[in-house]
């Protein structure tokens, strides 16, 4: 998978998943951040811990059925 951060950044623009749904799944796998550090990160505009964007990929894993 390549950056999971343009990864979900593409989902929301084309809607398919909303900023706040893929935070709860995000917090869930065990992000920290709220939800406006975590658009930042998304956004590339705040680094948060390099482990977040692991957590990141699970939590997209998460979300996409064929995933598993």
């Amino acid at each position: 998978m390549t950056d999971p951060r343009h990864t979900a950044r593409n989902l929301i623009e084309q809607q398919a998943v909303s900023l706040d749904r893929l935070w709860v799944w995000y917090w869930a796998e065990g992000g920290n951040a709220p939800t406006f550090e975590f658009d930042a990160f998304l956004h590339e505009a705040l680094l948060l811990h390099p482990f977040d964007l692991k957590i990141l990929t699970w939590a997209l894993e998460d979300l996409d059925p064929s995933a598993r």
